[in-house]
């Protein structure tokens, strides 16, 4: 009996002693390694909030040059002040991906902590049960029978209640540990994720910045740096956006019930516009688009899918062949009529298929997709891609209000455009 309140003291102590071990301050090695990490962050946080002040600055200098005559040097100004935009953009970026791996650090630093701590707890509130079995194989009256006085007696007694309110209260510790670390876990996850977002979103910065360099570099090279030149440009994409109005629906008249026959689904409202090119390689730039370098001037009238060169390009319904034409904003372009009053535009083409005035069925190659900037036939570009159009009785039209619904992660900036449209 002696023994077992020996052992009694001995498990009193070791609860003591073990909950000093649990609860104490981490070593000032581990406290250090979290202020530095702590401090990094922070670092982070001020970097990215330079940043953005930065970046407010040249939207402010790309809103004022919008404003100003429509010129070849404003212009130019006016992609450079984008340019510098994109590249601050990049930066940002890859500071907000260092900082959250920071945090993703100092994360997995404190569930390690709190998991040793996890397993002292386990540990302890294994042996105060193992103890209290213990002391449940004895009465009250063996207890009084071995001590030598009547206060030693209830003293015991409260040892034992000391041991039954210690294991209550490290179970309780313990599921709040417990708690602490799936909320970690969690809390991990989701910084790791917002991680992987921002990489993806580096990527498509840093396409963007490279589609902005191109356009830069494909305007001086189309105008030569001459006033007049880029004059001439903005006149022929105007004509050619009036003409084509009027040919539209007279080619419709003409060519109605070959039109209606070629895509008879078309013709009948069973079926929509087929994408030309999978556009899963990526959407740039829709119709109105707001990141557009020439919104100033006029709107964005199609929708851009990045695709390589010398892709196939299929026609997006039956119809028929208007015109295979080169122009300086364009560059080689195609148009298809087709019926209902629709028509739609392929430009920046590396090479004609489809031959005018003949007739095409919906998925046959008409062309071969372009856009490099500096490649015959590329026109005012900003990288490889595929300009489309869908114009209704000649108007531009929201190309994506004809064609199938695709995922938001096709479009290189979603969040931007579904401010201007929910798909």
């Amino acid at each position: 009996m002696t023994r077992y309140f020996f052992r009694s003291s001995i498990a009193l102590s070791f609860v003591a002693i073990f909950s000093f071990i649990c609860f104490a301050p981490q070593t000032v090695i581990a406290q250090q390694d979290v202020d530095d990490l702590n401090d990094a962050i922070k670092n982070k946080q001020t970097q990215v909030k330079e940043i953005d002040s930065l970046i407010k600055s040249y939207k402010s200098k790309i809103a004022e040059r919008q404003t100003e005559a429509v010129s070849l040097e404003n212009q130019i100004a006016l992609l450079e002040n984008r340019v510098k935009e994109k590249e601050l953009a990049i930066d940002r970026t890859r500071i907000e991906i260092e900082s959250l791996t920071l945090e993703v650090e100092l994360i997995e630093k404190d569930i390690a902590a709190k998991s040793v701590r996890l397993q002292k707890q386990k540990a302890l509130t294994a042996q105060l049960i193992r103890d209290i079995h213990q002391a449940d194989d004895v009465t009250p009256f063996d207890v009084f029978l071995t001590q030598p006085s009547l206060s030693e007696f209830f003293a015991s007694l409260e040892n034992l209640k000391k041991l039954n309110r210690d294991l209550g209260h490290t179970v309780a510790q313990t599921k709040t540990l417990k708690a602490d670390l799936e909320a970690r876990a969690v809390e991990k996850a989701d910084k790791q994720a917002r991680a992987e977002e921002e990489r993806r979103n580096l990527k498509k910065e840093m396409l963007s910045l490279e589609a902005e360099k191109n356009f830069k570099e494909s305007l001086i090279a189309q105008t030569k740096e001459n006033e007049q030149e880029f004059q001439r440009i903005l006149y022929e994409l105007r004509q050619q956006q009036a003409s084509t109005s009027d040919e539209v629906v007279n080619l419709e008249n003409r060519l109605r019930e070959q039109l209606r026959s070629v895509d008879d689904a078309l013709a009948r409202g069973n079926a929509a516009l087929s994408w030309p090119v999978d556009p899963v390689t990526g959407i740039t730039a829709i119709f109105h688009d707001p990141t557009y370098p020439f919104r100033n001037l006029f709107e964005h009238p199609g929708t851009d899918i990045r695709v390589a060169v010398g892709t196939p390009v299929k026609a997006a319904g039956g119809g028929y062949v208007a015109w295979n034409k080169t122009g300086r904003m364009y560059g080689n372009y195609l148009m298809l009529v087709h019926t209902g009053g629709l028509a739609t535009v392929y430009a920046h083409l590396s090479k004609f298929i489809a031959k005018p005035d003949t007739f095409v069925e919906r998925g046959d190659t008409i062309a071969l997709s372009g856009g490099a900037a500096g490649m015959q036939g590329a026109g005012l570009s900003t990288g490889a891609h595929l300009h489309f159009e869908v114009r209704k009785d000649g108007i531009p039209v929201d190309a994506e209000k004809y064609l199938p619904q695709v995922p938001n992660d096709y479009y290189d900036y979603y969040g931007e455009y579904k401010a201007l449209k929910i798909r």
